[in-house]
C-alpha cells in the first residue's frame, strides 16, 4: 500500500517540500545572522514549521489511508435519536413569539409549494 502510485508521489511530494523548507530555512537563518534582523530570525523560524507542517499532513494522510480512509462512516446508534419538540406559544403567553412562530410557519408553508 505504501508503494502504490499515489503514495510514491505522496513521499516524493513530502521530500521536496521539507527539503525547499529547508533550502529557505536556511538561507533565512544565514541572513539573520549577518544583519541581526528579527524579521530574518521569524522568516527562519516559520520555514521550519512549514515543514513540521508537511510532514504532520504526511502524517495524517498515512493514519487515514491505513484505517481505511477518511470515508469510512461511524457505526450508527442502536436507537434512533428523538429530539424534543418546542412547546406552542400562545398570544396570551408572549405574543411576540407567537408571532414569529406564524412567520417562520409561513414561509415554511411557502417552501413546500
Amino acid at each position: 500500500m505504501l508503494f502504490s502510485p499515489k503514495w510514491l508521489c505522496r513521499h516524493v511530494l513530502l521530500v521536496v517540500a521539507v527539503g525547499t523548507c529547508y533550502g529557505f530555512g536556511r538561507w533565512q537563518l544565514g541572513r539573520a545572522v549577518d544583519r541581526h534582523s528579527v524579521l530574518n530570525w521569524s522568516y527562519a523560524i516559520e520555514w521550519s514549521l512549514f515543514a513540521l507542517f508537511a510532514v504532520v499532513c504526511w502524517g495524517w494522510y498515512l493514519r487515514d489511508d491505513l484505517r481505511g480512509g477518511p470515508d469510512a462512516r461511524p457505526e450508527e446508534p442502536a436507537e434512533p435519536v428523538y429530539l424534543p419538540q418546542a412547546a406552542p406559544v400562545t398570544d396570551d403567553e408572549d405574543p411576540e413569539l407567537a408571532a414569529y412562530n406564524r412567520y417562520l410557519a409561513g414561509l415554511n408553508q411557502k417552501e413546500d409549494v
